[in-house]
C-alpha cells in the first residue's frame, strides 16, 4: 500500500500538540521593569509570541523524529571561590598579614565544619606598585616611574556538601575582611547514570512515537534509520538574569532644570532553562538553582522509494501500424 507523506506531517504535528505541556511563571518584579522600559504607553498589552514545533518531510522517502529530554539535578557538592587581595609598602609585610587573614579565616572554617583537606590556598599575582615621581626643571617636568609597595593575590578554594553553609562560609570571611565571592561552583556525582537514565527515557518517547506511526499505516519501525544524540549540561552561575525594578516618574521639565537621578543597584534571579519544546522533564520543580542536564535523541528513516508504475502509450506508424511503448515516469 502507498504511503501518503502529507499525512504522516500531519498526523506526527498532532501527536506533538497532544502531548504538549503548558508551564506559566508568575509576572513578578522582572517582568514589571521589562515591560516598563518596553513599553513607551502605560498599559500596553504586549504578548509574547509562542512559536510552536513544527514536523519536516526532509524528503518523499525520509522521515525524521527528535526526543528531547531534561533532567534537573541538586548539586553533590559546592566550591566556594573567594578572591584576597593584600596591598603594603615593604614585602614582609604584605605577606604576614596575608597570611594571617588567610590563618584566622581557616579557623573560622574549621568552626562551622570545613575540614583541613577542603580548603586549598590557589596563588595568583605579586607585583610591585608604582608611582611617579615629578623632577621639576626651569621650564620642564619630569615624570620618573618609582617603587611604592606591593600587591598580593590569592584565592581561597572552599568544598562543602550543604549549600546552607554557604551564608555561614561568607560571615566568617567577612569577618576576615575578604568581601569578593569570585564563584560557586556546582558538581554532581555519577553523570553516566544519569545520563544513561535520560537515555532510556529518550528511546522509550522514540517506541512509542514509531508505534503510532504504525498504527496509521506508515511503516517505519522496520525501515533503515540512522541516529545521533547529543548531550548538553548547564550549570546555575551561567543562569542568572539581572533586572531593575524601578518606576519612573512621568513628567516634563523645563530646559533650565537639573534632574539627580539615584544610582539603582540591579537585582538578579536563577532562571532555569526554558521548558518550551521539551517532551520529557525529570524533577521539573526547581527550589534551589539545579544542574540541568539536557538529552536529545535525533533519529532519520529512511523510506522504501515507491516503485513508479509504467505508462502505456500506443503510436501509429507511417505504415499505419499501431505500436505499444512503455514509458516509466
Amino acid at each position: 500500500m502507498k504511503t501518503n507523506n502529507k499525512f504522516a506531517v500531519i498526523l506526527f504535528f498532532t501527536l506533538f500538540l497532544s502531548t504538549s505541556i503548558c508551564f506559566a511563571q508568575n509576572r513578578a518584579n522582572y517582568n514589571y521593569s521589562n515591560s516598563e522600559m518596553a513599553n513607551s504607553n502605560y498599559g500596553t498589552d504586549n504578548k509574547p509570541v509562542q512559536e510552536l514545533p513544527q514536523s519536516i518531510m526532509l524528503s518523499s522517502n525520509l522521515i525524521e523524529l527528535q526526543t528531547t529530554v531534561l533532567m534537573n539535578v541538586t548539586a553533590d557538592e559546592y566550591v566556594a571561590m573567594f578572591h584576597i587581595e593584600q596591598k603594603g609598602k615593604r614585602l614582609k609585610d604584605v605577606q604576614e598579614n596575608m597570611d594571617k587573614r588567610i590563618a584566622n579565616f581557616q579557623e573560622g572554617l574549621k568552626e562551622i565544619g570545613i575540614k583541613d583537606d577542603e580548603m586549598i590556598i590557589d596563588f595568583l599575582s605579586l607585583v610591585p606598585e608604582y608611582e611617579y615621581d615629578i623632577e621639576k626643571r626651569l621650564f620642564s617636568k619630569t615624570y620618573n616611574e618609582v617603587p611604592v609597595g606591593f600587591e598580593l593575590k590569592k584565592n581561597v578554594h572552599i568544598r562543602f556538601k550543604d549549600n546552607k553553609i554557604l551564608d555561614k562560609i561568607i560571615a566568617k570571611a567577612a569577618e576576615n575582611e575578604i568581601y569578593d565571592l569570585s564563584k560557586v561552583e556546582y558538581f554532581i556525582e555519577d553523570t553516566d547514570i544519569l545520563y544513561q537514565k535520560m537515555r532510556q527515557k529518550a528511546f522509550e518517547l522514540l517506541t512509542k512515537k514509531e508505534s503510532l506511526y504504525d498504527s496509521a499505516n506508515i511503516q517505519i519501525s522496520t525501515v533503515e534509520k540512522v541516529a545521533s544524540e547529543t548531550f548538553q549540561t548547564f550549570f546555575p552561575f551561567d543562569r542568572y538574569r539581572s533586572y531593575s525594578a524601578v518606576s519612573k516618574g512621568k513628567t516634563s521639565f523645563s530646559k533650565n532644570s537639573k534632574v539627580n537621578n539615584k544610582n539603582r543597584t540591579p537585582s538578579a534571579f536563577y532562571e532555569k532553562l526554558n521548558y518550551d519544546n521539551i517532551e520529557c522533564i525529570i524533577n521539573p520543580t526547581i527550589l534551589e538553582p539545579a544542574v540541568q542536564l539536557f538529552f536529545t535523541l535525533k533519529v532519520r528513516y529512511i523510506l522504501p522509494k515507491e516503485e513508479k508504475e509504467d505508462k502505456i502509450i500506443y503510436i501509429l506508424t507511417p505504415t499505419g501500424e499501431l505500436k505499444r511503448v512503455n514509458l516509466k515516469e
